[in-house]
């Protein structure tokens, strides 16, 4: 991993822990967080980030635990999730992965989504949402996206209002 990657990496858990997790904490159930994707040197972190697209562990004392994925993303507020559908380099995408674990019921994926925009300049929270990964991929199935790209993907923006039980979220709460 490079060493800006890295760092990209490090920026945004420390997003979604200082800025984000605050915020819906409560709505997620509280309980404890650990990042999966700074864990180095752990077959089972990397595994669980990798090949299950899970990024934070969630334990709530007495219930049980569950993976959340975090998107973080940077200085303009889309609201929408974001999917990656393609890739330049023809790797398996989250796309890809996730709809082969939720349609087989047989492999562990991340049970809640969560994408969050925050200025980076102070780490000011300008919006976000959560929902159930199901409920995201539901509204990809019934083609409520756009597709978006970059140099290297393609990705699925799905707005945050076409998701159903999509939680909003800006610097003040819970909406």
């Amino acid at each position: 991993m490079s060493a800006e990657w890295r760092q990209r990496l490090e920026e945004s858990n420390k997003a979604f822990l200082e800025v984000v997790w605050p915020i819906i904490k409560e709505v997620c159930g509280a309980g404890q967080i650990k990042p999966v994707e700074v864990i180095e040197d752990n077959d089972l972190a990397h595994d669980m980030d990798v090949k299950c697209g899970i990024d934070i562990w969630q334990t709530v004392e007495g219930e049980g635990c569950r993976g959340i994925a975090s998107r973080v993303q940077w200085n303009k507020n889309f609201k929408t999730f974001t999917i990656r559908k393609e890739k330049t380099n023809g790797m398996k995408t989250e796309y890809e992965k996730r709809k082969k674990a939720i349609e087989s019921g047989s492999y562990i994926y991340p049970y809640l989504t969560c994408q969050a925009y925050i200025k980076k300049e102070g780490f000011v929270l300008m919006g976000g949402a959560i929902a159930r990964t199901t409920d995201i991929f539901r509204a990809i199935e019934r083609n409520y996206f756009q597709i978006r790209k970059t140099i290297d993907a393609s990705f699925y923006a799905v707005a945050f209002k076409n998701v159903e039980h999509a939680q909003e979220f800006n610097a003040t709460g819970m909406k």
